[in-house]
């Protein structure tokens, strides 16, 4: 279990570092991320649909 434990700590470091330091910028960036991840998540979307949708916010609130 231990392992596990620090395995995941590894991913979410990996996803913090590049990802929110340097892709999530502002308000508006932070906002989509947000979205996508609920979508992925709780509406359980497909991943090409958020993709996608996260790419046209982006090119409309960016």
């Amino acid at each position: 279990m231990g392992v596990n434990a620090g395995v995941v700590g590894l991913l979410a470091a990996a996803l913090y570092d590049p990802v929110f330091t340097e892709g999530v910028t502002g308000l508006h960036s932070l906002v989509i991320a947000v979205i996508a991840f609920v979508a992925l998540t709780a509406w359980r979307a497909p991943a090409w649909a958020v993709v996608l949708g996260a790419a046209g916010l982006g090119a409309l609130l960016l």
